[in-house]
């Protein structure tokens, strides 16, 4: 089972993705490959974005308990807004590169934590993998965060952009990568150094897919 479910000190995270947990594998067979990439110290979980399954199907995934950035507006209706804080969601507006997000991610990196980012920005329209867009790779340049690259497979076909509701059965998986560094480089020139980073994530999270297209055989790179 999960790490989160012992080593969480949050009841209710653990009940809800206990659940959560439950409900892909039974409806959608998700297998997870790659949870050995994970390490106890902070990091910025990057994956592909293609659908809201998302966020609980990375998070029930992971072998540690995860935070990540929701809307602020998404905490607006006070019952809905005091369930995802207690799932570890944490208001910000405006994009990555905003000072707000920039603060947020800082501090949640400082207390240890790993935060879940999709550096694509919004969903595919089409499942296929997008560009990374800058402020994600401003936010690792600027902190010098570990990256851990993250492919989600399945979730657009179960429910992509287009549909209302998701279908009841399919395919899922989750397939993390072996970490990225990036330390802190004031040497270089700002925008080139965030250049080459989102180059990397991109890149890594396309081997994870072609690894997993490929028969899913071995370790993932």
């Amino acid at each position: 089972m999960q790490g989160w479910l012992t080593n969480s000190h949050n009841l209710l995270y653990k009940v809800i993705l206990f659940l959560v947990y439950w409900f892909f594998k039974l409806l959608y067979r998700n297998k997870i490959y790659g949870a050995e990439n994970f390490y106890s110290g902070s990091a910025i979980l990057a994956a592909n974005h293609a659908s809201f399954y998302d966020p609980p199907l990375l998070s029930v995934s992971t072998p540690y308990e995860v935070h990540f950035l929701a809307r602020k507006t998404l905490f607006t209706p006070f019952l809905f807004g005091r369930l995802i804080r207690h799932l570890n969601a944490h208001p910000v507006s405006g994009k990555a590169q905003d000072v707000a997000v920039f603060k947020t991610v800082v501090r949640l990196m400082q207390e240890g934590k790993k935060v879940i980012i999709f550096p694509e920005g919004t969903r595919s329209r089409d499942g296929k993998l997008q560009a990374i867009k800058p402020g994600v790779a401003m936010l690792v340049a600027r902190t010098g965060a570990a990256v851990i690259p993250v492919y989600l497979h399945g979730t657009f076909s179960v429910w992509p952009e287009c549909k209302k509701f998701p279908k009841l059965f399919g395919k899922t998986a989750c397939v993390f990568g072996s970490p990225l560094y990036f330390p802190v480089d004031s040497s270089h020139d700002a925008k080139q150094r965030q250049e080459e980073i989102s180059e990397k994530i991109h890149l890594a999270i396309s081997q994870l897919k072609e690894w997993y297209d490929q028969g899913a055989i071995g370790s993932p790179p």
